[in-house]
């Protein structure tokens, strides 16, 4: 998984952007079984490894 880390300018708007979508976030998430949205997050890592490895397959 790709980790970002902020520099200090960044730190601010960043925390501005999260607490501006918090709300949607909310919306959309809510109600949903953290079990369900963890496995969707496994799904979405399986489907990006095997998006990321494709270059690589093509020049083989």
């Amino acid at each position: 998984m790709l980790r970002v880390d902020d520099t200090e300018a960044g730190r601010e708007p960043t925390a501005a952007v999260g607490a501006e979508s918090a709300p949607v976030t909310a919306r959309v998430r809510g109600g949903t079984p953290a079990e369900e949205l963890a496995a969707a997050g496994r799904a979405l890592a399986l489907v990006t490894e095997r998006a990321d490895a494709e270059p690589a397959a093509l020049t083989a």
